[in-house]
């Protein structure tokens, strides 16, 4: 008696076979998310920092052309790109002071360009009135934080960095910085990496 050898056309996957290629494709999905995930916050960073670089080139230009720092009420050597001093800042930096005797940028410059959004979530300039009103609300890092910005306002070229306790920033009018994704200094937040933003 003659055994005939199983047709192996007609024949499917078994289990284990299948199991291996969805393991495979699982994993391939998993490493492809990972890789999205990286860019993603990577362009964040990217966008963050030229809008920190904007701020800062935009406040040295205008003491270029005034000579002397924009006052916009911040207390102390530091302020924030949101709130009222920050609305006035930004409302000096784009030119859309009221004509008054008062007004600072009396030559109606503008100074800094940023990428408009109505959600500060987003990053970028957000306007009041979800972005249809005329005043700016502020100027935020790709994850809805304002940034922070430290002058030299007694002109001796020097400022405490606000991110290394004990270190000094030389030579620099003015610094911005965000404290990134994780909205924490250096690294005590949640990606236990260092995370700034910063214009030094």
């Amino acid at each position: 008696m003659k055994t005939r050898p199983a047709n192996r056309t007609n024949r499917g996957f078994t289990l284990v076979e299948l199991l291996v290629v969805i393991s495979i494709i699982v994993v391939l999905a998993a490493m492809s998310f990972g890789a999205a995930n990286m860019a993603i916050n990577k362009a964040k960073k990217l966008q963050s920092s030229n809008d920190a670089n904007g701020l800062k080139t935009a406040i040295e230009n205008y003491y270029q052309e005034y000579s002397k720092m924009p006052d916009f009420g911040m207390s102390g050597d530091e302020g924030q790109t949101d709130g009222q001093t920050g609305s006035e800042l930004l409302t000096i930096l784009l030119g859309k002071e009221e004509v008054s005797d008062s007004m600072q940028n009396k030559k109606q410059i503008v100074f800094l360009n940023a990428k408009v959004n109505k959600n500060k979530n987003k990053g970028g300039l957000v306007y009041s009135n979800g972005g249809n009103g005329a005043t700016p609300e502020g100027l935020y890092d790709a994850w809805g934080n304002p940034f922070h910005i430290k002058i030299d306002d007694d002109y001796d070229g020097e400022i405490t960095d606000p991110l290394e306790q004990g270190n000094i920033v030389r030579n620099k009018q003015v610094i911005v910085y965000s404290y990134g994704p994780d909205g924490a200094k250096g690294a005590k937040g949640k990606t236990g990496v260092g995370d700034d933003i910063k214009t030094w």
